[in-house]
C-alpha cells in the first residue's frame, strides 16, 4: 500500500514564466507533490512548469485566481494527503517557510492555516499593506472574529477542511470568502509569520482591481445574507422622507396656490425608489429563506 502523501503544494499561477521555476525548485524541498494550474497564461509558465516535472492543470483562458484554486483543490483531495499548501506563483513567498505553513494542520492543531506577512517590515509598500489592512478589518466584520493577512495566498488546508469550503469566487475575492466561510464552518484557523519580499517581483494586479472584488463580495454577499436590514430599512426611510416632502408640497400648494415642482419631484423620486428597493429586499429574503428550505 503506497504511503501516504504528507505535503501536496498547489501553485495558482498566470503568466508567471519569470517566476514559476524558482518556486517550483524552492517547494520541491517541502513537499511530496506540486500541482500548478496554469490559468490561460500567454507565456511559456505551464510548460515550464511540465519541464520540471510537476503536474499542471491548464485553463484555456484566464478565469481567476479562484477557479485556478478550485481547480486545484479538487485535484489535490483526491490524492489525500496529509495537508493541502497553497503559495502564489509571483515568488513573493519563500518557500523554505512551507513547514512552518503545514506543521499546525500535520499536528492536528488547525484545520486552516494562514501565512501572515509583516505588514509593518518595510518590504511591502505601503498602499499595500494599507488596503491589506482595510480589508482585513471588513473580512474580520463579515466572518465575526479578529482575522489578519486575510488576503495572503500562502495558506495551509486538511483534506477535510478544503471539503468543507466552497472555493466559488472567481476571482481575488476568494481569499476573503474561504476565511469567512472557515469560520461560519467551524474550522479552527491559525496564523503563522511568514517572510515576504516584493523587491523584483513584478506588479501584474491592479490594486484598485483586487480591493474592488474583495469589497463587491463583502458587500454583496452582507445584503444577500440581510436583505431586510440593509434594503429594508432605508427603504422605509426613503418612503418616509418623501411622504414628509410630499406633505411639505401639499401645505405650500394651500399656503400660495402655488406647486414646488422641485419638492414634489423629490418626493416622488424617493417614495418610487423606497418602493422598489424594498419590494426587492421581501424577494431576496424569500428567495434566501427559500434555498436554506
Amino acid at each position: 500500500m503506497a504511503e501516504r502523501l504528507r505535503i501536496v503544494v498547489c501553485i495558482p499561477a498566470h503568466n508567471e514564466e519569470k517566476t514559476i521555476a524558482k518556486v517550483i525548485v524552492g517547494a520541491k524541498r517541502f513537499s511530496d507533490r506540486i500541482l500548478v494550474c496554469d490559468d490561460g497564461s500567454s507565456d511559456m509558465t505551464g510548460d515550464i512548469a511540465r519541464a520540471l516535472g510537476v503536474e499542471v492543470i491548464r485553463h484555456e483562458a484566464n478565469f481567476g485566481k479562484g477557479s485556478a484554486l478550485d481547480s486545484l483543490i479538487s485535484a489535490a483531495r483526491a490524492m489525500s494527503p496529509a495537508t493541502i499548501v497553497t503559495i502564489d506563483g509571483d515568488d513573493q513567498h519563500d518557500p523554505a517557510d512551507i513547514p512552518r505553513v503545514a506543521d499546525p494542520i500535520l499536528k492536528g492543531e488547525a484545520d486552516v492555516v494562514v501565512g501572515v506577512r509583516p505588514m509593518d517590515s518595510g518590504e511591502m509598500p505601503r498602499d499595500r499593506a494599507f488596503g491589506n489592512q482595510v480589508l482585513d478589518r471588513m473580512t474580520s466584520a463579515k466572518a465575526g472574529t479578529e482575522l489578519h493577512d486575510t488576503q495572503s495566498g500562502f495558506r495551509a488546508y486538511s483534506v477535510d477542511a478544503a471539503g468543507k469550503i466552497d472555493f466559488k469566487q472567481k476571482g481575488m475575492a476568494i481569499e476573503s470568502q474561504t476565511l469567512v466561510d472557515a469560520v461560519r464552518t467551524g474550522l479552527r484557523i491559525k496564523e503563522v509569520p511568514v517572510s515576504v519580499k516584493y523587491q523584483g517581483v513584478p506588479g501584474k494586479r491592479s490594486k484598485v482591481s483586487h480591493i474592488s472584488e474583495v469589497l463587491d463580495y463583502l458587500i454583496t454577499t452582507t445584503i444577500i445574507e440581510s436583505p431586510l436590514l440593509y434594503l429594508g430599512v432605508p427603504s422605509v426611510a426613503a418612503v418616509l422622507l418623501g411622504v414628509v416632502a410630499g406633505v411639505r408640497v401639499v401645505n405650500i400648494f394651500l399656503a400660495t396656490h402655488q406647486i414646488a415642482t422641485g419638492t414634489a419631484l423629490i418626493a416622488a423620486l424617493l417614495v418610487i425608489i423606497g418602493i422598489v428597493v424594498g419590494s426587492t429586499s421581501l424577494i431576496l429574503k424569500l428567495i434566501t429563506v427559500k434555498l436554506k428550505g
